[in-house]
């Protein structure tokens, strides 16, 4: 255990000073590749050049804040005002605090509901609804499950109000409803730990008063649900362990330091945990197609921590299995005897698409035999025309309309030896495919201006449903529309998705650097590499809005202080403990 000397500064040891090279190369390569137009245009040595300072920089500004950040307690024990305010405590939880945060949150969100009542509307909802009234076949284009409670929700209001608006409104209340007691649990989690009154504050102001929290949860579409999943199982995979004993947290008896630990009922209830985090992993899987690649590579990191450091878990394997088992059975026989239509094949092969197109359009070098392989898939004359390395729908719908994606699904083999063989030849435009169709998940900037929320409006339906505004006036709307189109600029022009994917490996690097558990962080490093395989758009705001909401605890469990507790635990009733030479 590390022993608090409160006017020493603790200087970094060896492990701590390498410990950070990687994190410092990530930030080089980001840093380079993401102004790959810019290198392309510059020789070798100076390319070089560059590299080695992107590398001494970001090393040293690791260094530097890690060294800042792990002696803030001395430091700010020199500073009078600093010194003088009261030690950060935990809190006892009371059942009015958290309904106080699920209030301010729905608040927050109903200005916008009402403004924009029933909902708004895209063109994915628009298919699901018609799934949900039977005017056409299932697909799990879109997640299927989120299209179940759809039309739970949506069948349910149009039952009560007779009308489809009256069904919108329905669902999308449910939806802000659900999400402000998803955002209250988290802030209440934040209250029990004894976060202090200015960072929990700031934490509301990000939770209930932020517009695209708001405007994404009054937007119908799989994306609040499978936000609400992956942060729940972020939370459990950090702060439960299945494989503990159920008594563990009972310990050191009723009302102590233990018993007031956030989630402490649950943990004394086996079948409480096993319930809740096969809970949290089955609708993670079933709520966006690549939710079981990031719960099934959480879990294989999950096993080796645990597997390093004591006998083989098998509760926390069980359950895993569980989970995957029932993840099967629901894509196979389930969607089946439910007239299911899977996806396309074309649907899933962005990434290789788009190398193989790079080569081709890009001065790489193919043979006869591979050249007719892509024309046998998409004629390879007119392709040029919809190529986009930013965006692959456009291909895809070609694709769909002129080309014949069953060759692919017919021979995956062969197509897979293609693109394998290609790609030894073609290393540079494999690269550079991949950096432009995915650069803005990683870059700090991009060139391309992000709508994050303005592509969500009402759009044309066949439902009737349109914009039927309440409470609020003509000229309310239009002054809340221009703020929210500010909104949308400073966002533009101070923060990036590159920008929230750089904080977290910063929070990652400094949760190392003092020894911590990163399981917190692996969700979502799971959620990044999915995208590097397989995002159809390179910079697509609710692709990591999970990562974005959940900013405020990644921050809270890398800067906790005191007595090395984050604000998760690396199991049920053991605190993780930092350690220092």
């Amino acid at each position: 255990m590390e022993v608090h000397t409160v006017n020493k500064i603790r200087i970094p040891d060896k492990r701590q000073f390498l410990i950070l090279i990687p994190f410092a190369l990530f930030y080089t390569a980001a840093g380079m590749f993401g102004a790959l137009e810019k290198a392309a245009s510059l020789g070798i040595l100076h390319n070089l050049v560059r590299g080695a300072l992107w590398m001494a920089g970001s090393y040293a500004a690791l260094i530097g804040l890690c060294l800042l950040l792990s002696n803030r307690v001395v430091i700010a024990a020199k500073i009078p005002f600093i010194s003088r305010l009261p030690e950060r405590k935990r809190r006892e939880g009371k059942w009015y605090i958290y309904v106080l945060f699920a209030a301010v949150c729905l608040m927050g969100s109903l200005p916008y509901y009402l403004m924009y009542y029933p909902t708004w509307l895209n063109n994915d909802a628009v298919w699901q609804i018609e799934q949900a009234l039977g005017w056409t076949a299932g697909s799990n284009h879109h997640p299927y499950f989120h299209t179940l409670i759809l039309k739970a929700l949506f069948m349910t209001g149009y039952r009560l109000s007779g009308s489809y608006t009256g069904g919108a409104a329905f669902y999308t209340f449910c939806q802000v409803l659900v999400m402000a007691m998803v955002f209250a649990f988290f802030l209440y989690q934040l209250y029990v730990k004894g976060t202090r009154i200015a960072w929990l504050a700031l934490a509301v102001l990000f939770y209930a008063f932020l517009p695209m929290n708001a405007l994404l949860t009054i937007c119908m579409g799989k994306d609040e649900f499978f936000t609400a999943a992956l942060l729940f199982f972020m939370w459990m995979t950090a702060e439960y362990d299945l494989d503990a004993p159920p008594d563990e947290g009972e310990a050191a008896g009723p009302g102590s330091d233990a018993d007031m630990r956030p989630g402490a009922a649950l943990c004394k209830h086996s079948a409480g945990r096993w319930t809740a985090y096969f809970t949290a992993g089955f609708l993670l899987c079933v709520l966006r197609s690549n939710g079981i690649f990031i719960y099934a590579g959480t879990v294989i990191i999950l096993l080796i921590v645990k597997m390093k450091k004591r006998h083989f878990p098998c509760r926390t394997f069980l359950c895993a299995a569980a989970v995957i088992l029932c993840y099967l059975l629901y894509h196979g026989p389930v969607l089946q005897a439910l007239h299911v239509e899977p996806p396309d094949t074309i649907e899933g092969l962005t990434m290789p698409t788009q190398h193989i197109l790079c080569a081709y359009l890009k001065g790489g070098e193919l043979t006869e035999e591979e050249v007719a392989m892509i024309d046998s898939v998409v004629p390879a004359e007119e392709v040029g025309e919809y190529y986009n390395p930013w965006l692959f729908d456009i291909v895809k719908n070609f694709i769909r309309s002129d080309g014949n994606q069953q060759v692919i699904a017919d021979h995956k083999w062969e197509y897979f030896k293609l693109w394998f063989r290609a790609g030894l030849r073609n290393p540079l435009q494999y690269v550079v495919a991949e950096v432009r169709q995915t650069a803005g998940y990683w870059a700090y900037d991009v060139k391309d201006y992000e709508y994050v929320y303005g592509e969500y409006y009402m759009v044309d339906n066949p439902f009737g449903i349109t914009t039927q505004r309440k409470i609020f006036t003509y000229d309310a709307e239009l002054a809340l529309h221009d703020f929210l189109m500010g909104c949308q600029d400073l966002y533009n022009k101070v923060w990036s998705l590159g920008l929230t994917t750089w904080l977290m490996v910063f929070t990652m690097a400094y949760t190392v650097y003092r020894r911590r558990s990163i399981m917190i962080h692996v969700p979502f490093i799971m959620l990044l590499i999915t995208l590097m395989l397989a995002t159809p758009v390179y910079n697509e705001f609710r692709y990591t809005y999970g990562l974005f909401a959940a900013l405020p605890m990644l921050l809270s469990d890398c800067f906790t202080e005191g007595d090395g507790r984050g604000l998760w635990t690396d199991r049920c009733g053991n605190h993780a403990a930092e350690t220092h030479k």
